[in-house]
């Protein structure tokens, strides 16, 4: 886990993350949660979430984590990929008519 989260990998990174918390680490782990949610990783901000509630992170984090996961969500959109969407969602209610 720890290659493929270093490469960029953001399920790696939460892996890691749930790995730390079994290890009672909840400080890394949090930290790993940070960096897979701003990776655009939903999972990631419902543990933050939950670390959160349970007082293992800051609120400070969790509205990072809620940024980070929003910014990387906008960045993924383009008007290219939603026309490929709306293109291939047309051809498939033809296809099965």
């Amino acid at each position: 886990f720890e290659r493929a989260a270093m490469q960029g990998h953001a399920q790696s990174r939460h892996n890691l993350a749930n790995w730390e918390v079994q290890k009672g680490n909840n400080d890394r782990a949090v930290r790993h949660l940070l960096i897979s949610a701003k990776m655009g990783d939903d999972n990631s901000v419902d543990n933050i979430k939950r670390a959160f509630e349970a007082g293992f992170a800051t609120k400070d984090q969790y509205a990072k984590a809620l940024k980070g996961y929003q910014d990387a969500v906008e960045e993924m959109k383009s008007h290219d990929r939603d026309e490929a969407k709306r293109l291939r969602n047309k051809k498939t209610r033809i296809d099965s008519e």
